[in-house]
């Protein structure tokens, strides 16, 4: 199946591309690594008149790591997945993106496109918010940064206007720091069934220092557990401790049966995932391995 006609325009900076979205506003999408909207084009589930190709705006494409982490959001996903910087200063946006579907998809994925489209099921959103990263839009009007936390207003839905593109990614210096993405899915190309995002700091006294956890497709959008965060800070993760952070969490948690399997069968997988989780990370961390 072939896509409805549309104008397509590919500016080659940021100012051609503002004056772009201002002219089109809601009649135009952007295309970054076409991951996402290409097939929904081809299988004519969305039609859009005019379609905006960011790929040869070269600001857009940059990896910054002499404060922290600045990432554009035209880096491709495998780049993210093998950048020594990136896994330096933040293993866990790394490990992330190593595990994005599979390597054809990561090669033409952009960090960005993860984020803007802002499914409930794609994996960067909940990796920013368990991060805290911030992210620059800009548009005719300036820019402005936005809290992850305030970015992500429901399934596909972000807080970047229609005149408005995202331009820069913010990430603090996590290198002290060790995180993973833990994820099931019943393929290892489908999107995950659900995933967790964990980025941990430990003190000298062997208690969890800091923690960031994300939530992916356990909701209608991404989720930062905020009261799991705040419950386990100065705490060891022992089986107790563990249990009623669990319990915490549930209460971020909507989800129904579905193809995968009974609600509560997937939140036994989850609460093992979770507690199993929390507590590698803690012993890698513990251990001085990191």
């Amino acid at each position: 199946m072939y896509p409805d006609k549309f104008e397509y325009f590919a500016p080659e900076d940021i100012e051609s591309l503002e004056k772009l979205l201002d002219k089109f506003q809601d009649d135009a999408k952007i295309l970054a690594g076409g991951q996402s909207l290409i097939p929904l084009l081809k299988l004519r589930f969305t039609s859009i008149p005019n379609i905006i190709d960011i790929a040869n705006i070269k600001e857009l494409n940059f990896i910054d790591g002499s404060d922290g982490l600045k990432i554009g959001p035209m880096v491709r996903t495998a780049e993210v997945a093998r950048n020594r910087l990136i896994k330096q200063k933040c293993n866990l946006l790394s490990d992330a993106a190593s595990k994005i579907a599979d390597p054809q998809v990561r090669n033409m994925g952009t960090i960005g496109g993860d984020v803007c489209e802002a499914d409930p099921r794609n994996d960067m959103p909940a990796v920013m918010l368990a991060l805290n990263a911030e992210f620059e839009i800009t548009g005719s009007s300036g820019i402005r940064t936005v809290k992850a936390t305030d970015f992500f207003k429901d399934a596909y839905t972000t807080d970047v206007r229609p005149n408005e593109i995202l331009t820069k990614i913010i990430i603090g210096d996590y290198s002290k720091y060790y995180g993973k993405y833990f994820k099931f899915t019943t393929l290892s190309s489908d999107f995950p069934v659900f995933a967790i995002a964990v980025n941990m700091s430990v003190g000298n006294d062997k208690t969890i220092n800091d923690l960031g956890i994300g939530l992916t497709n356990l909701n209608t959008t991404a989720v930062k557990a905020v009261d799991v965060e705040e419950f386990l800070k100065g705490k060891k993760p022992d089986d107790n401790t563990l249990e009623s952070a669990f319990k915490k969490l549930e209460s971020y948690i909507d989800i129904e049966d579905d193809v995968n399997g009974t609600k509560d069968h997937k939140m036994e997988i989850l609460n093992e995932m979770f507690k199993n989780g929390i507590k590698e990370v803690y012993g890698v961390l513990n251990d001085g391995k990191h």
